[in-house]
C-alpha cells in the first residue's frame, strides 16, 4: 500500500475541468455522424460508445500522470555545514623570490591546492593582493573553479604593486564574506610580510566588527635576503634593481608577529623556507572553532514517482479505443499497437541490463580486479555512447574507469614508471570526459587534481630513471674505453716481448754442414725482463681499476631486494679476474728469459678475455678467435712448435652501444587541462566577480612597488 500519496504538481489536475467539455464534444460528434448516416440512406454503423468512454478515461489517466503522483516520502538533507574560508594570496613581486623552491608564490599556490584536497563542506573564496586587491573567486563549493582561478594568480593580477594587507582585508570583508555568517568565517593570508602603508588599527577593527578570524602564513627566509628574478621581454632572467642596486627581500617576520599580537582574532605561523602543508595547518587551526551545522530535521521531501501506474493503463486504454470499431475489437490492429508499445518495455529492459552490468563492474572494482573492471567500464561506455545514454551515466562510467586506471598506474609506479604514466594519462582523459558530461560532478574535479600530482610524480620518476640510465651509460662508455686501451697496451707489450726475443725454433743439422749453434739469450735479456715485468705490473693495476669500475656498475644494476641476482656485469667480472690471474702469471714468467714464450701465451689469454668482455658489453655474441687454441698448443710444447704471430692475427674490438648502453629518450607530454568549452564557460560565469578596483589613495602611493 502506498504511504503518503500526493500529487507533486497538483496544478495539472486543473485539466480535469476539460472532461465535461470533452464529453459534450464526443456526444455532439456522435450525434452529427448519425444524422449524416441517416441523410445518406442509412445502412451504416458508427463506432460504439465504449470507444469514447475509453478515450475519456485515458485522458484522465494522462492528466493524473502529469500531476506527478508520488508516494513513500523520505527526507533528504540538502544543507551543507562548514566554515567559509577566503584565501588572500600576496602576489607582489617579492613573492617571486626563490629562497623557497620554485618560488614563494608557487609554494603558496601549491599550499592552497593541498588544502582544497582535504576540504569537504567549506565554502572557499580567493583574493589576490599587492598594492591593491582583486577578487578572483567568490565563496563557492566548486573547488575546481577555485583551482582554475588559482592558476591565473600572478603579479599582473592586480592594478599596481606594493603590499598592503589593508586592501585585502577590506576587499574580503566588504565584498566576499556573506552577512549572517559571523563567527564561521576565516581569512587565510599567505604573504612574505612586507607591508607599505596599511593602517593596522583599521584592519583589526574591521576583523573584529565582522568576527573574521585570520591565519597569517609567513613565507621566505627571515634572516637572509633573496633577489627577485624577473623574466625580460627576450625571455632572459633579470633581477629587480632599484637605483642601480639589486633588491633583496626577506620574510618580515616581526611585522606579522606584531599584527598577530595586537589582534585577538589573528594567529601567525612562520613557515620560513620549510615545506608547507597548508591543509593540515588549517585543520589544526580550526579544530576547536565553531562549525555551522544544519538541523537534523532540515531537508527536502523526496517522493517515489508513481506516474507510471497511470501512464501505462492510459496508453493501453487509448490503444483499445482506437481498435474498437463499429463491429467490435479489431484484434489485428490491437496486436500491432501492443507490439509497438513493447518498445518501451524493451528500453526498460536495456536499462536494467545496463544497471546489472554496471553493478558487476563495480563488484570487480571493489574486489581490486582493476584490469577487468576497467575493461568492463570501457565496453559499457562504448555501448552507452552508441545508444545516447544520459550524461550522468556516461560521467559515472568515465569516473569509475579513471579510478581503475589510477589503481593500475599506482601498481606499476614502482616497477615501470613509463607504463604507470600511460595509465595515469588515460585516467586524466577519463576524468576530463566525465567533467564535460557532468560539470557539477565534484568527484571528477577532485580526481583531476590528484591525477595531476600523480602525473608530476611519475614524470619525475621517469626523469630520475633516465638520469640514472645516462649515468650508467657514461660509466659503461668509460669502462669500454678503458678496456680498449688496456687491450691495446697489452697487445703492444706482447709484441715488444716478441721483438726483444730471438728465434727459438730448433735448428736442424744438415748433412755435410757444421752443427748449428745453440740458442742463447740476447745480451739485453736481463734488463729487458725487468722492464717487461714492470710494464706488465702497470697493466695489472689498470685491470684492477677496470674491475672496480665494473663493481660500481654492478651495484647500480642490482635490485635492492635481490642482492644476489646476476647482471650483465657478472660474467665480465669473472673474465676480468681471470685476466688478472693471467697477467700475474705473465709477470712471473717474464722474469726469466727461458719462460718468455709462456709469458706471451699468458698475455694472449689476457687479450682474449678482454675481447670477450668487450663483446659482452657491446651485445656481440661472436665466439673468440681460434688463436686461443694455437696459443694453448704453444704453451704445452713451445720448444718444438713455436708459431709466429702477426699483426693481422689480433682481433680488433670496436666499442658499440649494446642493450645495456642504449639510452631511451622519452619526451614529456604536456598535462592536459580542462577542455576549452569548460574554461570558457567558467570564465564567462566569473566575469562579474573579476572587476578590479583601485585601493585607497594612501595604499596606491607606495614608493616600493615590489
Amino acid at each position: 500500500m502506498m504511504e503518503g500519496f500526493v500529487f507533486q504538481w497538483p496544478v495539472m489536475l486543473a485539466f480535469l475541468l476539460v472532461v465535461p467539455l470533452l464529453v459534450w464534444l464526443l456526444w455532439h460528434a456522435r450525434k452529427q455522424r448519425l444524422k449524416l448516416i441517416d441523410a445518406l440512406g442509412g445502412g451504416m454503423h458508427t463506432h460504439r460508445r465504449l470507444r469514447d468512454v475509453l478515450r475519456l478515461v485515458a485522458f484522465m489517466l494522462f492528466v493524473l500522470a502529469l500531476a506527478r503522483p508520488g508516494h513513500s516520502p523520505q527526507t533528504e538533507s540538502v544543507s551543507r555545514s562548514g566554515r567559509d574560508v577566503v584565501f588572500a594570496l600576496d602576489v607582489s613581486q617579492s613573492m617571486l623570490a626563490q629562497d623557497m623552491s620554485p618560488s614563494r608564490l608557487e609554494v603558496a599556490k601549491q599550499g592552497i591546492r593541498d588544502a582544497l584536497t582535504i576540504f569537504g563542506n567549506e565554502r572557499v573564496g580567493l583574493v589576490v593582493y599587492a598594492g591593491s586587491a582583486s577578487i578572483l573567486c567568490p565563496l563557492t563549493y566548486d573547488y575546481d573553479f577555485v583551482r582554475y582561478m588559482l592558476e591565473q594568480a600572478h603579479p599582473r593580477s592586480v592594478d599596481f604593486g606594493g603590499t598592503t594587507l589593508q586592501s585585502a582585508v577590506e576587499k574580503v570583508v566588504g565584498q566576499v564574506l556573506i552577512e549572517g555568517r559571523e563567527g564561521v568565517q576565516d581569512l587565510v593570508v599567505l604573504t612574505d610580510g612586507g607591508d607599505h602603508g596599511s593602517q593596522m588599527d583599521k584592519v583589526i577593527e574591521a576583523l573584529e566588527e565582522k568576527q573574521v578570524d585570520v591565519l597569517a602564513v609567513g613565507l621566505g627566509n627571515p634572516h637572509v635576503g633573496s633577489p627577485i628574478p624577473l623574466v625580460g621581454d627576450s625571455g632572459q632572467v633579470e633581477y629587480l634593481e632599484s637605483e642601480g642596486v639589486r633588491v633583496t627581500t626577506r620574510l618580515e617576520d616581526s611585522a606579522l608577529r606584531s599584527f598577530a599580537q595586537r589582534s585577538p582574532r589573528a594567529d601567525y605561523f612562520a613557515v620560513g623556507v620549510d615545506s608547507l602543508d597548508l591543509g593540515q595547518l588549517y585543520l589544526d587551526y580550526s579544530a576547536d572553532k565553531q562549525v555551522e551545522a544544519a538541523s537534523s530535521e532540515a531537508g527536502v521531501l523526496v517522493y517515489r514517482e508513481a506516474a507510471v501506474f497511470f501512464l501505462v493503463p492510459g496508453l493501453l486504454l487509448l490503444v483499445l479505443s482506437e481498435c474498437w470499431g463499429a463491429r467490435g475489437l479489431q484484434l489485428g490492429h490491437a496486436a500491432l499497437w501492443l507490439t509497438l508499445l513493447g518498445i518501451i518495455p524493451n528500453a526498460d529492459a536495456a536499462d536494467t541490463e545496463f544497471r546489472a552490468r554496471f553493478d558487476e563492474a563495480v563488484v570487480l572494482l571493489e574486489a581490486k580486479s582493476f584490469s577487468d573492471a576497467e575493461a568492463e567500464f570501457a565496453v559499457l561506455y562504448g555501448d552507452a555512447s552508441e545508444r545516447s545514454a544520459s550524461s550522468g551515466d556516461l560521467a559515472a562510467l568515465q569516473v569509475n574507469r579513471g579510478i581503475c586506471l589510477i589503481a593500475l598506474s599506482e601498481m606499476q609506479a614502482g616497477e615501470n614508471p613509463s607504463v604507470a604514466l600511460s595509465y595515469a594519462k588515460s585516467a586524466q582523459l577519463a576524468f576530463l570526459s566525465a567533467k564535460r558530461y557532468a560539470p557539477e560532478l565534484q568527484r571528477a574535479g577532485v580526481r583531476l587534481e590528484s591525477t595531476a600530482h600523480l602525473l608530476f610524480e611519475l614524470q619525475q620518476a621517469i626523469d630520475a630513471e633516465a638520469q640514472e640510465q645516462e649515468q650508467l651509460n657514461s660509466k659503461i662508455d668509460a669502462l669500454v674505453e678503458k678496456l680498449e686501451n688496456l687491450l691495446q697496451e697489452q697487445h703492444k707489450l706482447r709484441k715488444s716481448c716478441e721483438s726483444k726475443d730471438v728465434d727459438r725454433r730448433p735448428r736442424r743439422k744438415v748433412k755435410g754442414q757444421p752443427a748449428p749453434e745453440p740458442i742463447v739469450a740476447p745480451d739485453s735479456a736481463v734488463e729487458d725482463a725487468k722492464g717487461l715485468v714492470v710494464r706488465q705490473g702497470e697493466l695489472l693495476d689498470e685491470a684492477k681499476s677496470a674491475e672496480m669500475m665494473m663493481q660500481s656498475i654492478d651495484q647500480l644494476l642490482v635490485a635492492p631486494d635481490m642482492p644476489q641476482m646476476e647482471t650483465l656485469i657478472t660474467e665480465p667480472l669473472k673474465l676480468i679476474r681471470g685476466a688478472q690471474e693471467a697477467q700475474n702469471r705473465a709477470a712471473e714468467e717474464l722474469g726469466a728469459w727461458s719462460s718468455w714464450p709462456a709469458a706471451r701465451a699468458s698475455q694472449n689469454r689476457v687479450e682474449l678475455k678482454i675481447e670477450e668482455i668487450l663483446q659482452l658489453l657491446s651485445g656481440d655474441s661472436q665466439q673468440p678467435s681460434d688463436e686461443s687454441e694455437d696459443w694453448e698448443d704453444y704453451e704445452e710444447d713451445y720448444d718444438y712448435d713455436y708459431m709466429e704471430d702477426s699483426e693481422e692475427s689480433m682481433s680488433s674490438s670496436e666499442a658499440m652501444q649494446g642493450d645495456l648502453a642504449a639510452g631511451a629518450e622519452m619526451q614529456a607530454l604536456p598535462i592536459p587541462n580542462y577542455s576549452a568549452e569548460d574554461i570558457l564557460m567558467e570564465e564567462q560565469g566569473s566575469l562579474q566577480f573579476r572587476q578590479q578596483k583601485r585601493a585607497n589613495a594612501n595604499a596606491s602611493k607606495v614608493e616600493k612597488d615590489y
